[in-house]
């Protein structure tokens, strides 16, 4: 348990350990989602959900929030060369995101409180909540992998076209 503890990085912490255990921790005393009650399976379902907001994050409310201009970002290429002069960008960017994945938790939570009263006044079935979860966190899950490949196939085109 110790090794694996100590493979965290401080991102993996901040970014979705601590956020899946704050949203878990409200989400179980407004009734709207309960945590396993073993440590271990509670540590890894708090991770588990923080990755889910981080990605909402990542995936849905970070691009709504470009369109809307209340965020604007450097272009990447002028990013990785600002890196290369800055060590301290890489910790901004990991408060920034540990930021993004904080609020999109709470906005979760307000649409979790939303989603819960719509379904039960209309009658939704518990079976058919977990298969309409199980399809978001699917989809959810696609995009963040299509969003990685090309992430990463950006920084391997920079490294070997010479920043171009």
């Amino acid at each position: 348990m110790n090794e694996l503890l100590n493979k965290l990085s401080s991102y993996n912490i901040f970014n979705y350990l601590l956020p899946g255990a704050v949203f878990s921790v409200v989400a179980d005393r407004i009734s709207l989602l309960s945590s396993p009650d073993e440590i271990i399976t509670r540590l890894i379902w708090y991770y588990f959900v923080g990755m889910v907001i981080s990605r909402l994050g990542s995936i849905v409310v970070e691009p709504a929030l470009k369109w809307a201009r209340f965020v604007r970002y450097s272009d990447y290429n002028s990013f990785l060369i600002a890196c290369d002069q800055d060590r301290k960008l890489d910790v901004m960017v990991e408060v920034s995101n540990t930021y993004r994945t904080l609020a999109t938790a709470f906005l979760v939570l307000i649409v979790g409180i939303a989603y819960q009263s719509l379904a039960e006044e209309s009658g939704v079935s518990d079976v058919w909540r977990e298969r309409i979860a199980i399809i978001l966190l699917l989809a959810l899950f696609l995009s963040s992998f299509r969003k990685q490949v090309n992430f990463i196939r950006k920084r391997v085109d920079r490294a070997t076209k010479g920043g171009k």
